[in-house]
């Protein structure tokens, strides 16, 4: 796959899972809770499967 598709679908997960981040604790607290680790969401919830989706897009992305 190409790097500018892995970007494109790491940009994509990234989108998603601060979208629910937001959900989640609100906009103002999103970005404090992603970059301190409160962003994860419990195992089973929505947060932890786009959380997921984001971890596998940018470990991708890393590899390449």
């Amino acid at each position: 796959m190409s790097k500018l598709r892995l970007h494109q679908e790491l940009a994509a997960a990234d989108k998603a899972w601060m979208a629910e981040v937001a959900v989640v604790f609100g906009d103002r607290e999103a970005g404090m809770a992603r970059f301190h680790d409160r962003a994860n969401g419990e195992p089973g919830s929505r947060l932890r499967e786009l959380y997921n989706l984001y971890v596998k897009a940018r470990d991708a992305y890393d590899a390449n």
